[in-house]
């Protein structure tokens, strides 16, 4: 076992348990510590490699590991379940046999010069760490803990330590002593983890000068006045207890926020997760579907043009060529509406005026031009009078969304008329597509495989981009759906 810990801090823990819990079982303690893995030490007078015993945790000569003291501290405090048992422990350091030879002496050093001694003596005890006085003014002595690599910290030995420094202070002198212990650096949680931990002990107190600490220290040995005092000091290890406890609801309510706070970082990092394959598995689908229309308007208009076109031409082979004119004629007409048909449905996938023109003028001609090819005719209204400045991607995807809108009206909605319509209000580009047909339960939007798939691609793609969308409508009463997008500058353009 690595020795890192002197025994003297395990004595300590013993000699409270002791004197507190009388029927504290000392040896179910090491066999709980020795459960997962047996910590060994060599007996010093014997030189045998032997399992850690009573006898080691009270001989102060035997060194102990940081990993032994982890474990340790984590088994008592489970059978005895006081939060303040670690400070305590550490507070009762002054009633040991250690420190009671020199208590007479000590009250000449105040608790200035004593703190700086046991900062500057730490090691002696303790080879885990390094100690540092990082601030001294009156009535305040702030030290700093700094433990090395590869060393676990734990609440425990906090307080414990809280505990040490107030016991030493006390016994210095000094009085009305408040301890507070900051974190500066967690360090790691598990071994092999990087990260030292760093701690602050924030030290206040009250002092006299050396002739009154020297004059109470010799009342203190009167029997009258010793009980006085053991009283007072009984009434302020209350106090500091309860600064403890507040300490660490502090702590514990931190500690809670913190989980609640990392619970909900990882649902908003699923959530995320979640919309983005949504959004992949909506671009694909986004994508066959648009690969299917493209598709059905070919087979529905230059297909069957081109098909019907070749039929004929078969028929008048082998026949005279004068005796077909009408025949060509016909076959003619065919050929330039199939190719009529094509340029339309290329220039409705990417019109070059979208860009030449804008947004304005090419929605007017994709109307005009379904107009031509349709029974039903779309009423087309313009209330804006200058081009609307838009971002150019903003400008596609409201486009296309018009479009898919308007082949939503044709295919779907048995509607007997409809419209767009084109208005700017404040600081809004807005684009209304107006039915009066079967109309739809707006509840379907909630349902991706149906036609609310469709509707809530649209919405997300304008989403993205800083526009909003609004539907409305029900079965029997038609649909009205509003785009709403933002403008890049502001101008005067209402008619």
């Amino acid at each position: 076992m690595k020795k890192q810990v002197s025994a003297l801090n395990t004595f300590w823990i013993v000699e409270y348990l002791k004197n507190n819990f009388l029927n504290m079982n000392f040896t179910g303690i090491l066999n709980q510590v020795n459960r997962e893995r047996p910590f060994l030490i060599e007996n010093l007078k014997t030189g045998k490699i032997e399992p850690v015993s009573i006898l080691h945790l009270t001989d102060t000569a035997y060194w102990l590991s940081n990993e032994f003291m982890i474990k340790l501290y984590a088994t008592v405090q489970a059978r005895v379940p006081d939060p303040n048992l670690a400070y305590k422990i550490g507070k009762s350091c002054c009633k040991s046999d250690h420190i009671l030879k020199t208590a007479i002496g000590i009250p000449l050093l105040g608790p200035y010069r004593l703190l700086k001694i046991i900062s500057k003596e730490n090691k002696k005890y303790n080879r885990t760490k390094e100690s540092l006085i990082l601030k001294i003014e009156k009535g305040r002595v702030v030290i700093r803990l700094i433990h090395n690599n590869n060393i676990i910290v734990n609440q425990f030995a906090i307080d414990w330590h809280s505990g040490i420094f107030e016991s030493y202070a006390r016994i210095s002198g000094a009085t009305n002593i408040r301890i507070n212990a900051t974190c500066v650096e967690k360090g790691p949680e598990k071994y092999g983890d990087p990260g030292r931990g760093i701690w602050d002990f924030d030290i206040h107190f009250q002092y006299r000068n050396l002739g009154t600490r020297i004059f109470n220290a010799i009342l203190s040995q009167i029997p009258s006045i010793k009980t006085i005092i053991i009283n007072s000091n009984k009434i302020q290890a209350e106090y500091n207890e309860q600064i403890l406890n507040r300490d660490r609801i502090i702590r514990e309510k931190a500690d809670k926020l913190k989980a609640i706070h990392d619970k909900l970082f990882k649902v908003e990092r699923e959530n995320i997760k979640r919309k983005l394959q949504n959004i992949s598995t909506e671009l694909v689908a986004t994508e066959e579907r648009e690969k299917r229309l493209i598709a059905e308007d070919l087979h529905d208009s230059v297909s069957q043009s081109l098909a019907l076109s070749l039929f004929k031409i078969k028929n008048i082979t082998g026949s005279t060529l004068m005796g077909n004119l009408d025949e060509l004629t016909t076959v003619e007409k065919t050929l330039e509406k199939a190719v009529s048909d094509l340029r339309s449905l290329t220039f409705q996938i990417s019109p070059p005026i979208l860009y030449s023109l804008g947004l304005e003028a090419t929605i007017k001609w994709l109307v005009s031009d379904i107009n031509t090819r349709n029974e039903l005719k779309i009423l087309f209204n313009n209330n804006i009078k200058n081009p609307a400045q838009i971002e150019d991607t903003l400008k596609t995807v409201l486009y296309r969304s018009v479009r898919e809108l308007i082949i939503n009206i044709l295919k779907h909605s048995n509607a007997q008329t409809a419209q767009v319509t084109l208005s700017l209000l404040e600081n809004q580009f807005i684009i209304s597509v107006e039915d009066d047909g079967v109309g739809f339960d707006t509840g379907c939007l909630e349902n991706r495989n149906s036609l609310g798939f469709g509707l809530i691609n649209i919405s997300d793609r304008i989403k993205a981009l800083g526009g909003d969308i609004e539907i409305y409508s029900e079965p029997g009463k038609g649909s009205n759906i509003l785009i709403l997008s933002p403008l890049l500058a502001w101008s005067e353009n209402l008619e």
